[in-house]
């Protein structure tokens, strides 16, 4: 019998965001957590003290905040699923991880010490703090997880990616359980600095404003359809199609041409379309151009959605809160909060993404009860 992957379990924590809720809610929310970071960015930050005491003291002085988040988001996502972790098959159950920049909190404060005090000063935890998949081992070790696992870096895409693999490994019959989505701190003076220097970041040729920054983590919880339904688990959503495709572009440059958003929509649609496009909304205009230019080609008919336009731009996690607006979407039968109008039957729902270099990718979601 085929196999498919569901949406279970599903936890967050953003600027002002720690649950599901409040993720619903941010859409309806006119206050702004934005402020100007650097000369080209605006930007939305966690405070500390938000989660201070959720990570316990030993493992904190080893990891950087951007762990942190992604050890708080799974505990979330894990007690929303409703499982019972002595239970599960642990050598059954992954970690995909969706990452852009690493630790750089944790590195900036310990590049610091080298500056000022010397290398003696420096923590031994410095290399495994910073590593883009400190949060995958961290999971795996709090949770005593043993199945096949692994981090992706990229960019924008990058939690996609992380979540259409962990939906692959679960339909092949790799593993039962997965928890997948990505995590980001970008309150750092290194990564201000560093998309200060990037063009398309604020706004070049001709945009309006560039990209308004973001930090956080939002994992799922996923399961292996059959097995969700026997143990009475609450759907959110099926994982269907992914793809990917690339524009020829810059390093540093997005793409803007819509062949590669037409490409990746046509791909996961086929012949039925969605009635919500959550866009990838990037915030430049050259990039937004391209994909309305393929959305009006390939999804005429669909409503699109900008959850980013409040949250933010959380690279490594930004799919992951994406695909987590659309489950709540998909189980609301609501567009947003503050939605007026004539209902409309929520069945499919495609996620865009697009990184530097080109890349672009979507993602479709669907009702549990569709077919």
């Amino acid at each position: 019998m085929e196999r498919s992957a569901v949406i279970t379990g599903i936890g967050v924590i953003l600027p002002g965001i720690r649950t599901k809720e409040d993720l619903w809610a941010s859409q309806s929310n006119s206050s702004s957590l934005f402020r100007q970071v650097s000369k080209n960015i605006s930007g939305a930050s966690i405070d500390p003290s938000e989660f201070k005491g959720e990570i316990s003291g030993r493992t904190a002085i080893k990891i950087d905040v951007f762990t942190s988040y992604a050890l708080i988001a799974t505990q979330s996502a894990i007690a929303d699923a409703g499982i019972d972790k002595e239970i599960i098959n642990r050598q059954r159950t992954g970690v995909f991880v969706g990452n852009c920049f690493g630790g750089w909190q944790f590195t900036e404060r310990e590049l610091r010490k080298l500056y000022l005090q010397g290398p003696r000063a420096v923590s031994p935890f410095q290399a495994t703090s910073w590593f883009p998949t400190a949060p995958q081992g961290q999971i795996t070790i709090l949770h005593g997880l043993k199945g096949f696992s692994k981090t992706y870096m990229a960019d924008r895409m990058s939690s996609l990616v992380s979540v259409a693999a962990a939906a692959a490994k679960i339909r092949s019959g790799i593993i039962d359980v997965a928890i997948a989505g990505g995590t980001e701190s970008t309150n750092t003076g290194f990564i201000y600095a560093g998309l200060d220097f990037v063009p398309s970041a604020h706004g070049v040729d001709g945009s309006k404003h560039g990209f308004r920054i973001s930090e956080g983590s939002t994992f799922l919880v996923l399961e292996e359809e059959e097995a969700a339904r026997r143990r009475g688990a609450r759907i959110y959503a099926r994982i269907g199609a992914f793809s990917q495709a690339n524009s020829p572009s810059k390093a540093d440059r997005y793409p803007t041409d819509a062949h590669a958003f037409r490409r990746t929509m046509r791909s996961v649609i086929g012949n039925r379309q969605p009635e919500i496009v959550i866009s990838d909304a990037s915030g430049l205009d050259c990039v937004e151009n391209a994909e309305r230019e393929a959305i009006a080609d390939i999804a005429s008919k669909s409503i699109m959605a900008r959850p980013k336009e409040r949250i933010g731009h959380t690279f490594g996690a930004e799919s992951a809160v994406d695909i987590a607006f659309g489950c709540l979407m998909l189980e609301k039968q609501q567009q947003s909060p503050h939605f007026i109008g004539q209902p409309v039957s929520i069945e499919r729902i495609v996620i865009n993404a697009s990184a530097m270099g080109g890349g672009v990718a979507s993602l479709i979601i669907e009702h549990g009860s569709a077919s």
